[in-house]
């Protein structure tokens, strides 16, 4: 690079730094939004070049013959990193969806299946406006997307290779060393990522069995949301005022959305509407089913605590509530708190004894801590009460064959696992 040259960037970033920083922070928060509003985990750094390591990295590429005349890209640049692998990707498909992405790069596909070094995608996002970038500079935002350990790795190679003017003496054998160090991150990150998919397949399957039984609760309600709520609720009130009328019209348009949404399994948009119904503070009686229905949505968010925290208001609206007790124990028993869901159930079937599905599930929970005399009076009770409950009836034949369950109550003891 000639002094001309190096005069005309020196003057660009004298004359367009602050513009550079005023679109950089503007895209970064454009990026944050897009992002969060993905539900995905992350971090962003970001950085405009310096004049030193703009002119360094300048002279590095010209020095190591990669490019005649270097372009570079990253003048103005945002590094997202993610957790595990699984997650670059879902970064990358938000900016092509949301950006006329101009280039990808991935950095691991200039490599052998033999050779291990630093890896990232590079995605290259055109400049909306003229910022006066110095004319070796390509007109983009990059933005790098890696893991944790692959910035990890970065940061150490670009501070003892990239950033060092000098080589190190039996270089070949340090680059040895640094190749195996790659290799060992590059392989926890694919280790890291099997034991994620693992944990979501136990969450998968957790939920679809919470689902089930989740599906068996409802199934004593009818068909539908928990507890279904009737919009003629809100239309029976005496409208003593039109300020009211506006009110339950409100809280009528926000419940048909909640519903709507619900319905459709948009759990976050149905609890912003639940919560702007109860915003409207409505009737205790509405308050304690909108509680629930908010309660259920949250769970199936995996907010366990939010979840309990709404069932539990829930029932505190209104006492004669079961359902909402119903809806707690499940949760508890989901999250193992088998004691607690097991007091749930107690006052549930206090409040209203002809749940045989109830009965069912407690006999279900009881099964789980081995309390199998309960269990076996429970499912008694549950086909007393519903003689053509099958499930009721298969669980009873299969505790009633086992050969602990034929001994006198006082000697009953269910085998430990």
């Amino acid at each position: 690079m000639n002094s001309k040259e190096m005069r005309e960037i020196s003057q660009a970033y004298v004359k367009n730094h602050e513009a550079w920083k005023h679109y950089l922070a503007s895209f970064l928060d454009q990026i944050t939004a897009l992002l969060e509003s993905a539900d995905t985990r992350f971090s962003i750094k970001f950085r405009i070049k310096t004049l030193e390591s703009l002119s360094e990295k300048i002279s590095f590429l010209s020095k190591a013959g990669k490019e005649q005349e270097p372009q570079i890209k990253d003048l103005i640049g945002l590094r997202v990193v993610v957790p595990f692998q699984e997650g670059v990707e879902r970064v990358v498909a938000v900016l092509c969806k949301n950006y006329a992405v101009e280039a990808i790069e991935r950095k691991s596909d200039q490599l052998s299946y033999r050779e291990f070094a630093y890896d990232s995608v590079h995605v290259e996002i055109p400049l909306t406006q003229e910022l006066g970038l110095p004319g070796c500079c390509k007109p983009v935002v990059e933005v790098q997307v890696r893991t944790i350990l692959q910035d990890a790795w970065a940061e150490v190679e670009h501070e003892l290779i990239y950033k060092n003017h000098f080589r190190f003496p039996n270089s070949d054998a340090i680059r040895k060393k640094l190749a195996a160090l790659n290799a060992s991150l590059t392989l926890s990150d694919m280790i890291f990522q099997e034991i994620r998919d693992s944990q979501k397949e136990m969450e998968k399957w957790g939920h679809e069995r919470f689902q089930a039984l989740l599906d068996k609760t409802l199934e004593l309600e009818g068909p539908g949301l928990p507890a279904a709520l009737d919009i003629k609720d809100f239309q029976t009130s005496e409208q003593s005022s039109d300020t009211a009328a506006g009110s339950r019209a409100e809280m009528e348009k926000y419940l048909l959305a909640a519903l709507k949404a619900h319905n459709e399994h948009d759990y976050k948009s149905a609890i912003a509407y639940y919560s702007m119904v109860l915003d409207r503070n409505p009737e205790l009686s509405i308050r304690s089913v909108v509680f629930s229905h908010r309660g259920m949505a949250n769970f199936m968010l995996q907010r366990e605590s939010q979840a309990l925290s709404d069932f539990d208001r829930s029932f505190y609206c209104d006492k004669s509530n079961y359902r909402a007790l119903n809806y707690r124990a499940m949760v508890l028993r989901r999250m193992g708190y088998v004691e607690q869901a097991l007091e749930c159930f107690e006052m549930s079937l206090e409040i209203h004894p002809g749940q045989a599905g109830v009965h069912f599930l407690r006999s279900q929970t009881l099964l789980e801590i081995q309390e199998t005399e309960r269990a076996l009076a429970d499912l008694t009770r549950a086909l007393e009460l519903d003689p053509e409950h099958e499930e009721a009836q298969k669980l009873l034949d299969r505790i009633s064959h086992q050969p602990w369950a034929k001994k006198p109550a006082a000697d009953r003891q269910a085998p430990t696992e």
